[in-house]
């Protein structure tokens, strides 16, 4: 009997253990995926429902040491209206977005800049999807203003979508705004 109950707890002990080992595997685990981010990055909110303020929107979670991952809607928001723009970080590729919110749906308008570094060539007539993943759609367009560059053949051109739709479902929400403010980049 001594000897079954030997047994029994060192049958007990070991699978603590393996229980133990289980655990602390996971939390490693754990640790290591939350170390690729800066753990900052918070689940989504709708947009609609968030208070007003400046805020930042990725497609991917926030990686430590840069301002964005994936493409982004940085913004302030005011009731039921957003200002900002929608961005692939570290590029100049941006457009700048106004509008209405509903869930986490921007409608409204869009206004992007053309010049001999980035230049619109081409725009569709029908609606047609301005980045890669399919976010955001523009239609109706019209150069509303341009001016000559510093040198021969340099032309800007502002070019307004009255029609821009960004739909930011499954986005994560920054803790606080990493990129430049929008204030700085678009001059409606």
């Amino acid at each position: 009997m001594l000897h079954t109950n030997n047994l029994l707890t060192k049958r007990l002990f070991s699978d603590m253990a393996i229980a133990l080992m289980l655990v602390s595997s996971s939390l490693l685990v754990s640790s290591s995926i939350n170390s690729q981010t800066d753990g900052q990055t918070q689940p989504q909110q709708a947009i609609a429902t968030l208070g007003n303020g400046n805020y930042q929107f990725c497609s991917k979670p926030q990686p430590r040491n840069f301002d964005g991952a994936g493409v982004c809607f940085n913004f302030t928001k005011i009731g039921d209206r957003v200002d900002g723009y929608y961005a692939y970080p570290h590029t100049d590729d941006f457009i700048c977005l106004r509008g209405e919110v509903n869930g986490n749906t921007i409608k409204g308008e869009a206004l992007a800049m053309s010049w001999a570094g980035r230049e619109w060539i081409n725009i569709p007539k029908t609606e047609f999807k301005w980045d890669e993943e399919g976010y955001l759609s523009l239609n109706h367009h019209k150069i509303i203003r341009s001016s000559r560059g510093e040198g021969r053949g340099d032309r800007i051109d502002w070019i307004l979508f009255r029609h821009a739709m960004l739909d930011t479902q499954g986005f994560y929400q920054y803790s606080r705004p990493l990129m430049t403010a929008p204030s700085q980049l678009c001059q409606w």
